[in-house]
């Protein structure tokens, strides 16, 4: 089977998997779904969604809570960059970016509940209450706290983007002419460079602004509850008992997808208009201005994401193996392990599922990426309709896409089973390992692949030993990546699992708002070290691999040639 077919069925496959995912919510919203008798098209659950109570106060809170968290975290992000470019701050700070990447959301939304929390580990830090206060500090009405989590998560991941793209810039030549000419660093950022980056990161930055408007997990752990966001209020009325309860959610669902393209046309205009505005004032020649303060100041607030993150762990680490942790003590009055050798079947259930859908859907998800750019390589590289396609599991609400894909898996009979969750997993997974190993495998120089099939006949052979034993550290960090996303997984896993299959994450989130903080703070806290573990390998391993291989083969040899001789000879 040549690469081009695969390429074909692969791009088939999900085209028609996100088609039915689309026509599978679509249809209810328009009162046609035959497996419980509703034959006849209506538009009654439009009529009852916008008349629902929660409507209108839902809407608002998801424009508010999404737009305001992408908002910040954009600026802080551009801050961090402008404000500490080729110092020692930003250098630490990039080191951090990667433990807090691979962190899942909804364990540093455990730790920052429990942090922040009127009986929380700050209010023990810097009060003298005997009793936790009658603050709303979490999950509040105007959402503030649901914005704190999204910057603290949201921050991070466009640092790394703004970062990877300012080689593209030539930053430091273009540092060196502006400083040359009279212009101050923070006027040369804000003038030339910030207006080079924004274009670079749109579709990350919408992303990002998509992510803030539908998520589900992030909200019910530490956002308000009545009303919710929009995305939670349509997860709930997905999962009433009552079914005529579907046809409002899946209008909902709907009119979420259409809230978020109009979202993305009112962003793209306001940038537009901004930048239409601010012309005039970038060419006046003004040597210098106060955006120096101003992009210290924001970017100084990256040190209270990364305390933020940095408690967070270690109050679930605290609560971990807390055996007694009365209000007002700042730490356990007694420790003890009883809290693991309790839930250790849990735990070992939990991780194992875990493990095994997320190691299962990361090789899945690599082999179709190689298998794409190995094609689109023997097309020249051209731009392929993968290209295009790739970018939508992002960016649809999981809210109302899956409840349609639900429907399929239903139907097909593999509701409830290790498949349908890992199919969905590598629908997800695939798009971020897929991006992470596109550039470095279409840069491989293809002569050494070249004049080792040439060497050895053996074009398979090659590709595997060389091509790919060269490409090794990609290969390991877009394998880790896919691992954090797959562990991250909430509504994936709890669609199509039917709720018979749990992982760490969904068990996690399920307990969150439950009084079981010691088993809650111990899952999140699993939940948080995988990823970290792969991470840690994906980073060592490229570099001892080879020398390892050569030794492991090298004494293979030795002992085989050994044996050999001691044969011959008796």
């Amino acid at each position: 089977m040549s690469l081009k077919l695969v390429n074909f069925i692969i791009v088939l496959s999900i085209s028609v998997f996100m088609l039915i995912g689309i026509l599978g919510i679509i249809a209810p919203a328009f009162h046609y779904l035959p497996a419980i008798g509703a034959n006849e098209i209506s538009l009654d659950p439009w009529k009852e969604l916008f008349l629902a109570p929660e409507f209108i106060s839902s809407i608002i809170l998801t424009l508010i809570s999404g737009v305001t968290a992408t908002f910040l975290s954009l600026m802080i992000a551009f801050s961090v960059v402008a404000a500490f470019y080729d110092s020692k701050i930003l250098s630490i700070f990039r080191k951090s970016l990667a433990p807090i990447l691979a962190i899942p959301h909804a364990a540093i939304a455990i730790g920052l509940l429990f942090l922040l929390s009127p009986s929380g580990w700050l209010i023990r830090l810097f009060t003298t209450f005997e009793r936790p206060p009658n603050w709303i500090t979490i999950q509040d009405p105007y959402t503030l706290s649901l914005i704190f989590a999204l910057v603290v998560k949201e921050t991070p991941y466009l640092i790394f983007v703004i970062l990877a793209c300012l080689p593209q810039l030539k930053t430091d030549e273009t540092l060196k002419v502006g400083r040359s000419m009279g212009y101050n660093v923070a006027t040369i950022w804000q003038k030339i460079l910030l207006p080079m980056i924004y274009p670079l990161i749109r579709l990350p930055v919408f992303i990002v602004l998509a992510f803030s408007l539908t998520v589900v997990d992030l909200a019910l752990i530490i956002g308000p509850n009545t009303p919710s966001t929009f995305a939670v209020t349509i997860f709930r009325w997905f999962k009433d008992a009552d079914l005529n309860e579907r046809f409002s959610a899946s209008a909902g669902a709907v009119f979420l997808m259409l809230f978020i393209f109009v979202i993305f046309i009112i962003w793209e205009l306001a940038y537009r208009l901004l930048y239409f505005c601010s012309k005039k004032k970038l060419t006046t020649g003004n040597r210098s201005n106060l955006s120096q303060s101003f992009f210290q100041l924001l970017g100084s607030l990256y040190f209270f994401i990364l305390i933020s993150v940095i408690l967070s762990s270690i109050i679930l680490l605290l609560w971990s193996f807390a055996k007694r942790w009365r209000f007002p003590d700042i730490l356990p009055s007694t420790w003890s392990f009883r809290n693991i050798e309790r839930n250790i079947t849990l735990l070992n259930d939990l991780s194992f599922n875990t493990l095994t859908i997320a190691i299962s859907s990361n090789i899945i998800a690599l082999i179709i990426s190689l298998a794409l750019l190995e094609a689109k390589r023997q097309q020249s590289c051209k731009k392929t309709l993968f290209d295009r396609l790739i970018y939508l599991p992002i960016l649809l609400p999981q809210v109302g896409f899956l409840f349609g894909i639900q429907i399929l898996f239903i139907k097909s009979g593999i509701s409830g089973h290790f498949l349908s969750v890992i199919i969905l997993h590598v629908f997800y997974t695939l798009p971020y390992v897929y991006l992470t190993l596109h550039s470095p495998y279409l840069a491989f120089n293809q002569n050494y692949l070249v004049q080792a099939c040439a060497l050895t006949h053996k074009p398979y052979k090659s590709f595997l030993q060389i091509k790919l034993a060269m490409l090794k550290a990609p290969i390991f960090s877009a394998f880790a990546i896919g691992f954090s996303v797959s562990i991250a997984q909430y509504l994936p896993t709890l669609i199509a699992g039917n709720g018979l299959i749990n992982t760490l994450t969904t068990e996690a989130v399920t307990l969150a708002s439950s009084g079981e903080r010691k088993l809650v703070s111990l899952l999140a806290l699993i939940q948080a070290f995988f990823p970290l573990i792969v991470f840690m390998l994906a980073i060592w391993l490229p570099k001892v691999w080879t020398p390892a291989r050569l030794a492991l083969k090298h004494y293979l040899y030795m002992r085989f040639s050994d044996s050999h001789s001691y044969t011959i000879k008796n």
